[in-house]
Parts: C-alpha cells; sequence; structure tokens
C-alpha cells in the first residue's frame, strides 16, 4: 500500500476513527509494461519490504525463478524490520534508550544472533514455549533496572497497553479469500476483506500465545508478543519456515499470482499478462487488507479506549505494524 493513515478521535468519549490519505494503487502503475520494466517498477516504488515485493512480482509474472536468493533477501528484512522496531523505535516511544549495539551486531554479523538473542531475553528457556505462569515470571523480572533489555521492554509494553482495548479476532487469509477477490468485481458491494493477513497466524500454536489470548482474545499485547517470537526465530536461524509457508500459500493460488512472506505478513502480486505486456496488475498487502472497510485493523482502532495516552497509541501501532506512515492528531508515527 502506498499512502498514509490518520488516527483522529479518542478524546474524551469520542471514539477513535481511521482515515486514509494519498492513497495511490501502485498497480496501475504497471499496467502497459513489460514484465521486467513492471518488476524494476516495483523495485523502485516500495522501500518496505521490498525484497518481498520484489519476489511476490517476480513469481506473478513467471520470471526468472530466483527462490534461493529472495528468500534470503526477504529473511534478512523481516529480521530488520522487527529488529528496528522493537530495539530502537519502539523502546525510544517508551522513554528507554534504545539498543542500537544489539541492532548493529545482528545486522553486521547474522552468525551472533543466538547469542544476542539470549543476551536481550535474559533467558535461556525459549520464549514460545513458556505457559502463562512463566511469561509471567519473565515480565515481571523487567521491572527491575538491572533486568534484561526485552522483559524491560514487553513489560512496559504491557503496563502501557493494560485496557486500552483494540481487541480484535479474525479468521487467517487463506488462498481461496484471495482467490475469491480477485474473481469478485469490486464495482460492487460484498467484497469480503475481514481476514488477519498479519503474521499473527504464524504464532497462535504457541504456548504463551495460547496463554496470553485466553478468554480476552487477541490483544495488541499479544500481537506485539508475536513479532517480538518472529524477531527471535530469525535470530535463531529459523527464518527460512516463513518463506516455507508462502510456499505452501502459493501453491493454492492459480498461474499469475506471486505470493511473498514479508515482515507484516502475506503479501500477494496477482498480474494478467498479454501480448508481452501487463494489462492488470494487483497488489494486496497486509494493510491493504487491514486498512479496508471491516478490517483487521480499522476494527481494532475503533474498539481502542478513548483518552488513551500517547504511549499506548505508540503500542499498538507497533503491534499492528501498518506498512505507512501514521500521524495521530497531527503527531507523526512512522
Amino acid at each position: 500500500m502506498i499512502g498514509a493513515l490518520l488516527l483522529r478521535g479518542g478524546h474524551s468519549a469520542q471514539p477513535w476513527e481511521l482515515h486514509t490519505q494519498n492513497v495511490v494503487d501502485a498497480g496501475l502503475l504497471c499496467a502497459g509494461l513489460q514484465p521486467e520494466q513492471a518488476l524494476a517498477l516495483v523495485g523502485r516504488v516500495f522501500s518496505l519490504c521490498r525484497a518481498a515485493h520484489v519476489a511476490a512480482s517476480t513469481r506473478a509474472m513467471g520470471l526468472a525463478d530466483l527462490s534461493t536468493c529472495s528468500s534470503v533477501a526477504t529473511q534478512d528484512e523481516i529480521l530488520q524490520d522487527h529488529a528496528l522496531a522493537l530495539l530502537v523505535t519502539l523502546p525510544a516511544q517508551l522513554g528507554m534508550p534504545p539498543e542500537r549495539e544489539s541492532l548493529s551486531r545482528v545486522l553486521q554479523n547474522p552468525q551472533a544472533g543466538q547469542d544476542v538473542a539470549r543476551e536481550l531475553t535474559g533467558s535461556d528457556t525459549p520464549i514460545a514455549t513458556m505457559d502463562g505462569p512463566a511469561f509471567t515470571a519473565w515480565l515481571a523480572s523487567g521491572r527491575t533496572e538491572t533486568a534484561a533489555f526485552l522483559p524491560r521492554l514487553f513489560s512496559r509494553c504491557q503496563a502501557a497497553l493494560e485496557g486500552v482495548g483494540g481487541v480484535v479476532d479474525m479468521p487467517a487469509l487463506t488462498p481461496q479469500a484471495v482467490q475469491a477477490w480477485l474473481a469478485h468485481d469490486h464495482t460492487q458491494a460484498g467484497s469480503a476483506m475481514a481476514y488477519d493477513a498479519s503474521i499473527w497466524p504464524d504464532y497462535v500454536a504457541y504456548p504463551v500465545m495460547q496463554a496470553l489470548v485466553g478468554r480476552e482474545g487477541v490483544t495488541p499485547f499479544a500481537r506485539l508478543v508475536a513479532r517480538l517470537l518472529e524477531l527471535l526465530a530469525c535470530l535463531a536461524g529459523r527464518g527460512n519456515a516463513l518463506s516455507g509457508r508462502a510456499g505452501a500459500f502459493q501453491a493454492g493460488l492459480g498461474q499469475g499470482v506471486g505470493v511473498a512472506r514479508a515482515a507484516r505478513g502475506m503479501l500477494v502480486h496477482a498480474a494478467q499478462l498479454r501480448n508481452g505486456l501487463v494489462t492488470d496488475y494487483q497488489i494486496l498487502s497486509p494493510t491493504f487488507w487491514h486498512v479496508a472497510r471491516g478490517g483487521l485493523f480499522r476494527q481494532g482502532i475503533s474498539r481502542l479506549r478513548p483518552g488513551c495516552a500517547k504511549v499506548s497509541v505508540a503500542c499498538v501501532l507497533a503491534a499492528f505494524n501498518p506498512c505507512v506512515p501514521v500521524s495521530v492528531e497531527g503527531m507523526h508515527h512512522a
């Protein structure tokens, strides 16, 4: 998605509303181009998740298979996105000194990932396998200034998100849902877009997530923990499993559709070619689904408690992780 979002409201009893601004359908820019030209355009237009967009575009237009290279590039991209958010951007918004040294080590020497993860979590037990009491104890350890960085960060996030609302559950995006949307006449009503295209479905079955969801549902805090699990998986060198899920998703779609796993979830490109030229091109990013009417992000924002503090809104945005800038009542959040 290209454009911007505006969060408006939230004062006193006024509900929060999400508005789109300056939205551009990047797929329209590809019409009339040769496939190689369209691919080059996609690579220039998208600065966020660029490797994932290029991979999905390559597959959609049936260009040379660069699966090994694209898989490594998208894994690196996913690691960078979560590491930057959780080690630098979000800590600064919460009043914590950013962990720039760890970020530099991760990006310059991926082989040090497991050591960095152990230092950041302060735990030899994988966070993903913790039950409710173990995770609660891990968070409690972060209430002291001598604790490891990530339990301190997530302890503050949990406090900032306590009681803010934003709980929303939706079925995971499926190949069948994508096919239905592509086949639908979008000039008519009835095109359902209420699907979770985020990273959440990849982590819902882990013990720590089951403990977090409970009766309350999928909270912004649980979604933020999913980003933590993905960061730790990438640091442990298990990012290839993400491209594996994209491959299975790809297998459920027809010719002319390309899929890649991006830092924000499942990314789909769909292309139609005739006489060597692109006649139609559609980009279905996670944010595309989530900001649609009835979409995940839009519903989550509408369910936020009015009067949320600035720091709480920052944590909510980090949890939903849209791929475009978001302004909140004149305040900018990237």
